[in-house]
């Protein structure tokens, strides 16, 4: 008797790990439902646009992929970064940050939270190695990826009596666009002692399909037993 395929939703469909991932569940032949902004997701998912630091795009969005009644994979990968010196950070950019990297998977999770009961399905969250180990001139993206550091193993906590999986994968420098940009400003007039330090951080790059990879097995039945998890796929750097 064949499985009945699994209905995943994966934030930040439209480009980099998130793209990835939502391809690799495709190809597993899940039913899979890709939120973003933008509708670039990989052939054979259902896009649904969704800006996740909003509670009512969320809560519309999660309407639609919990049409069935049940989700059976999570993976909040929708996120934006931040680079340059601290003192010029301005309210909006931390705003911003911490409304797509925290507040979005808060969000997402909240909502989807009824429907992963009904399936008993599992969370993965993508946080970064910034979540993980002090980065320079990375401020307000640190704290906003240790904040989901920190709720991903206390959700796993709380969750765990009903079987509810939440596990973290913290990533080191993924080639994805938005890591692109950390490197076009690494020529700015930065203290080149921290810059120094950052460059051997940012030296390789992890390709976006051994993220998505990693989220296929913490969302597994061979993981079965790993719940508040911080997979770091860094290459040491933490």
């Amino acid at each position: 008797m064949s499985q009945q395929p699994r209905v995943v939703v994966v934030t930040g469909a439209a480009s980099g790990i998130g793209h990835a991932t939502a391809a690799m569940f495709v190809e597993m032949g899940e039913t899979v439902f890709g939120l973003d902004i933008a509708p670039t997701v990989p052939d054979g998912v259902t896009y649904v646009e969704c800006n996740v630091g909003d509670r009512g795009s969320v809560e519309a969005a999660i309407e639609v992929c919990s049409a069935g009644g049940r989700i059976d994979v999570l993976a909040n990968v929708a996120g934006v970064v931040q680079f340059g010196r601290f003192e010029t950070i301005t309210e909006a950019e931390w705003d911003r940050v911490h409304a797509v990297d925290l507040k979005g998977p808060f969000l997402v999770m909240q909502a989807a939270l009824p429907f992963i009961r009904a399936a008993t399905g599992n969370i993965v969250n993508v946080s970064s190695v910034a979540g993980r180990v002090p980065q320079p001139y990375t401020t307000a993206y640190s704290a906003a990826k240790g904040g989901l550091t920190m709720l991903t193993r206390s959700l796993a906590l709380e969750l765990s009596p009903e079987g509810i999986r939440v596990n973290a994968i913290c990533p080191g420098t993924v080639d994805t666009p938005i890591v692109a940009e950390v490197f076009e400003k690494l020529t700015d007039d930065l203290d080149t002692r921290v810059a120094d330090r950052l460059m051997m951080m940012l030296s390789g790059t992890i390709a976006p399909a051994e993220i998505a990879a990693a989220i296929r097995y913490l969302s597994s039945q061979e993981a079965k037993f790993v719940t508040g998890a911080v997979l770091a796929v860094d290459g040491g750097m933490g």
